[in-house]
């Protein structure tokens, strides 16, 4: 058992009565008949005898109302919900001076489903909501009573990799950069941090720090520890930086040689207000071999139909090239030599650049945009293992509804779900309160130029953890919410069926473009085969937007429609976002069509040309990610009589 979970459910064990309200005991139905849809409630903790009103609520209709009385064997009922969203709703009697630990874990079998932690102090607490299935289900409370004064410390937590110091890679000139270094800080301040790993600093760690301390009083101001400080190291090639308001007290030394360097990881020892400390490490794994692009490959051609270009043993080995021998040293040399046997909390935020084993499991094969891939993903294992708790999954607990993706808001999110950055937290003290990410400007910065090209900060989501470090203090402040993510709206990557009429054959279609790359011909986008693609010019230099390719169906014919596949191999550069659409007869008079703006991922895009004639289609792209345009598959839809 996690020692952050067995921390909780320590004290005398109080079972479920259930109200008279409730319908009887079916215990003799499931054991003779069809399992049916039931919910069993369970209460753990501490022996204090309050009775506790608990609840699943649905559409703010109460279902399955239970009265938990300490000392009474649980017992099980039907909840007719199956299917539908709800949560679980408790409360008791306040007891005046102490405060309520509470964990509501809703499980089926061993699958959780949802779990919160909260720091209840009038006698209410709910959970987070979740999907009822079918069959049954538990509701486990574990109760620990605190005095108000000994909570502990709430931490906020955050990590970011802000793309070559937060300048896009100068992909958006000087200016552009700048403008985006300052929104970011703006950002950052909104999200109020206590703790921040930086990853790509590179030489803006100071500026950063400087920015957030704008305008703060003393008590609130960060103080920056650079990370990065290998022999003869540009200024501009500072890796890690860790930003704090708590107090430092030990910066650990620079460690260098092998495969893990302070390019890659390193922290220091941080002072909490009631005089405990924590161990706060920034980490970088190496981005070599990609996790993610034979993942999301290897998904879309399972949802295809397509042969198998990697092997599930081939994608795993994407770790064993730099990440394992990274992690094994991280694990076994560095982390000890730093903390020894210390055994206060210890957290590591950072990019990982790999995938999870508890995002790959069974239990998500049939997930959205995982093709029915199970992946024992062996880095994270690793942490895993090694006893750290991922913060983000164990506050969300189901990578269905909370894919968690981090990577990637500027290329595009494609099909399968990129979580590579990661929170880890260690420590019998250590509650998780909350976890989301952000992928999104602020509000106030999306009127912003930036915004087209560049819909986030980086080309890598935040990440944000709410925790409480258990000892002396109040705690979270009554009200106040932790992180939380909302769930992915699952129709979104739903695949979406071929528009109606015939496909023209490949053999019928030619293609010539404004610009290709070699091995990204024009050819490439109508030649039948997903795995090849057109792609603009990118060496030996870029030809800028806008770009054209058109396509020649060799003869006047009636469309329905055009289907649009974006690049399955490799990474999304080149998504079309922007364009307009235009046919010809003869080749030389051109009218427009259509106007498109499409999302950035992998999935198809369709535009309806009911009884349009044309022979030629010419797509005049103005926006594609990256600053490019590219096609695995334009294929046009006509009338059946003309294929």
């Amino acid at each position: 058992m996690n020692p952050i979970i067995g921390k909780l459910l320590t004290g005398a064990v109080l079972s479920a009565v259930l109200a008279a309200t409730a319908p009887a005991p079916v215990a003799s139905a499931a054991a003779s008949g069809p399992r049916r849809d039931t919910v069993t409630y369970t209460l753990t903790g501490s022996a204090e005898a309050r009775t506790w009103q608990t609840e699943l609520r649905c559409d703010d209709r109460s279902h399955a109302r239970a009265r938990l009385v300490p000392k009474r064997p649980g017992q099980t009922r039907v909840h007719h919900v199956a299917g539908r969203t709800c949560t679980v709703a408790t409360s008791t009697s306040r007891r005046a001076g102490w405060v309520d630990e509470v964990t509501i874990t809703v499980r089926q079998a061993d699958e959780v489903l949802a779990r919160r932690v909260l720091y209840s102090h009038d006698g209410l607490a709910r959970s987070t909501d979740f999907v009822v299935p079918k069959g049954e289900l538990h509701v486990d409370i574990a109760v620990t009573q605190l005095p108000q004064d000994r909570v502990g410390t709430p931490l906020r937590l955050m990590q970011f990799n802000i793309w070559r110091s937060g300048l896009l890679d100068g992909l958006a000139g000087p200016e552009g950069g700048q403008e985006n270094l300052r929104q970011l800080v703006e950002y950052v301040r909104s999200e109020d941090p206590d703790v921040l790993f930086l990853v790509e600093t590179y030489g803006s760690g100071e500026a950063i720090v400087e920015g957030l301390n704008e305008g703060l009083p003393p008590e609130r101001r960060y103080q920056g520890v650079q990370v990065t400080r290998e022999p003869g190291q540009a200024p501009d090639e500072d890796n890690l930086w860790l930003v704090t308001r708590l107090p430092v007290e030990t910066i650990y030394p620079r460690e260098s040689g092998g495969d893990l360097t302070s390019f890659n990881f390193g922290g220091a020892r941080l002072r909490l207000p009631d005089g405990q400390h924590i161990h706060a490490f920034a980490t970088w794994l190496h981005h070599t071999d990609s996790a993610w692009n034979p993942t999301n490959q290897s998904a879309l051609e399972n949802v295809l139909g397509l042969s198998r270009t990697y092997t599930d043993e081939q994608i795993l080995a994407a770790d064993a090239r730099r990440r394992i021998g990274m992690a094994t040293t991280l694990l076994r040399e560095r982390l000890p030599g730093y903390i020894g046997d210390d055994e206060a909390p210890v957290f590591l935020g950072g990019d990982f650049n790999t995938l999870s084993h508890l995002d790959w499991s069974e239990r998500f094969a049939d997930a959205p945009g995982h093709g029915g891939l199970v992946l024992d993903w062996p880095v994270m294992r690793m942490f895993d293992e090694a006893g750290f708790l991922d913060t983000y999954r164990f506050a969300n607990p189901d990578a269905a509804r909370y894919p968690g993706r981090t990577w990637s808001p500027y290329a595009g999110f494609g099909f399968a779900p990129g979580r590579i950055d990661y929170i880890l937290a260690k420590g019998d003290a250590v509650r998780v309160l909350g976890s989301r990410t952000r992928t999104v400007r602020l509000e106030e910065h999306l009127d912003s130029p930036l915004v087209d090209l560049f819909p986030f900060y980086s080309d890598h989501g935040a990440l944000i953890t709410d925790v409480v470090v258990r000892g002396v203090g109040p705690g979270p402040r009554p009200g106040e919410e932790p992180a939380r993510d909302e769930p992915e709206d699952i129709g979104e990557i739903t695949w979406p069926a071929p528009p109606e009429g015939q496909p023209v054959p490949p053999a019928e279609l030619s293609a010539t473009a404004s610009t290709e790359n070699a091995n990204g011909e024009a050819h490439r986008a109508v030649d039948g085969d997903l795995r090849t693609h057109w792609h603009s010019q990118y060496s030996p230099e870029v030809t800028p937007l806008p770009h054209e390719l058109t396509i020649d169906m060799q003869r006047v014919r009636t469309l329905r429609a055009v289907r649009y596949q974006p690049r399955i191999v490799g990474n999304l550069n080149g998504t079309i976002l922007r364009a307009r659409v235009e046919v010809s007869e003869d080749g030389q008079t051109y009218q427009e069509v259509a106007q498109v703006n499409w999302a950035r991922n992998s999935l198809p895009k369709d535009i309806d040309l009911q009884g349009v004639r044309a022979r030629y289609l010419r797509f005049h792209v103005e926006l594609g990610t990256g600053g490019f345009s590219s096609a695995a598959e334009i294929t046009p839809y006509v009338e059946p009589d003309e294929s």
